[in-house]
């Protein structure tokens, strides 16, 4: 049981329970994600890509970003003129999450800031 443990994730407007798994490197996987959300892989593999690199979700819906390599951020550079998704740009660890709920219709282009000339951007499309 050392290697598992239970990870809580709060929403905008719940807080829900997150099961995974955590080895070494980037042995990361998610077991359960909560209601409403989809997943955003950061660096699989040790890629430089988030994946799935385009995502189209339903207004309401939190897409959760799970780390499985380490030095990379979410930073938003193109949005809905009427949203404020900040991302998060502290560069994180194996392991880390972080999640956001698309209230505004539109597309979001995002990208981790050290490795964009990489190529490792990615859209959240959000549908009404």
């Amino acid at each position: 049981m050392d290697r598992r443990r239970f990870l809580a994730s709060a929403g905008a407007s719940a807080v829900a329970a997150l099961a995974g798994c955590v080895g070494g490197g980037n042995d990361v996987t998610v077991t359960e994600l909560p209601p409403n959300t989809e997943l955003v892989k950061v660096s699989p593999g040790g890629g430089y890509e988030f994946t799935p690199d385009e995502l189209t979700v339903s207004t309401g819906t939190t897409v959760l970003w799970k780390w499985y390599d380490g030095g990379h951020d979410v930073v938003p550079r193109d949005q809905p003129s009427d949203a404020n998704w900040e991302g998060h740009d502290s560069l994180e660890s194996t392991g880390f999450e972080y999640e956001y709920e698309f209230t505004v219709p539109g597309t979001y282009h995002y990208v981790c800031t050290p490795h964009e000339n990489l190529g490792m951007t990615g859209d959240i499309i959000v549908e009404k």
